[in-house]
């Protein structure tokens, strides 16, 4: 109940918050990209994470207004991390009920605009499992994205069943892999298949879920361009990312 109260003006008490988990090239440790995780700040039950509040969110109708915020909020950060070469990204999650609205390409062009972020650095990210749901809607959806410039990644790929067919059809750029593929000796034929099969179609990876130094050799040896995971890092606010990009970069330019 106090989560329900509290909830649908969370944004306008400052409540809401982002961290960052980075994506890494796994050959050089070179910073890619980063995750944008939503985070709500409750004053007294401290960090409600949103597998937690995002239910209660979509029961009340708000989801859209929560991921506005969390898109605004991210691109406003990414200015300020264009990189050495201007190609480093943020991704942000979005559900099929936001993607598919007529309004969300205008909102994204619209935020871009506002911090003179280019389009191809802002990824954004659906979950394999939604694909099922409305396959034609959500291709219509993504296109509509790509012409804007803006990437998208399925995500959690290998988590269900999504067909070949299917894959082909998707107008994404990356493959964010499902963590038990590389955190399972057991999965690695299944790895490799998988990364074998987008690099074909020429599609970007990212390893998620890397927590050990073996995950990572599993990764990199089965091809996997990117990682994510505890260890390459771990979620951070905006602070501490502006200052893991500022180390490596400094390891770059010594």
């Amino acid at each position: 109940m106090e989560l329900e109260r509290r909830l649908p003006d969370a944004a306008g008490r400052g409540e809401l918050d982002l961290v960052f988990q980075p994506v890494a090239a796994l050959r050089d440790d070179r910073p890619a990209g980063v995750e944008a995780l939503l985070r709500w700040r409750h004053p007294g039950l401290g960090t409600i994470l949103p597998e937690e509040f995002l239910p209660i969110a979509a029961a009340q109708g708000i989801i859209a207004e929560l991921n506005d915020w969390a898109l605004d909020e991210a691109c406003r950060h990414l200015r300020n991390w264009a990189g050495d070469d201007g190609e480093f990204w943020v991704s942000v999650n979005v559900g099929p009920r936001e993607l598919l609205t007529a309004r969300f390409p205008e909102q994204v062009a619209g935020t871009l605009r506002r911090y003179g972020v280019a389009p191809d650095r802002l990824v954004v990210e659906v979950a394999e499992t939604w694909i099922a749901e409305d396959l034609p809607a959500i291709v219509a959806a993504l296109s509509g994205l790509r012409k804007l410039g803006v990437r998208a990644a399925l995500d959690d790929f290998g988590s269900s069943q999504t067909s070949l067919a299917n894959l082909r059809r998707l107008p994404v750029d990356m493959l964010k892999l499902s963590a038990a593929l590389a955190q399972q000796e057991s999965e690695a034929a299944t790895l490799e298949v998988v990364v074998g099969l987008a690099r074909r179609i020429g599609l970007d990876l990212v390893a998620k879920g890397l927590e050990t130094p073996e995950s990572i050799e599993r990764a990199l040896a089965a091809g996997c361009r990117y990682g994510q995971g505890l260890a390459i890092a771990h979620p951070a606010p905006a602070e501490r990312i502006e200052a893991y990009l500022e180390s490596h970069r400094a390891d770059r330019n010594p």
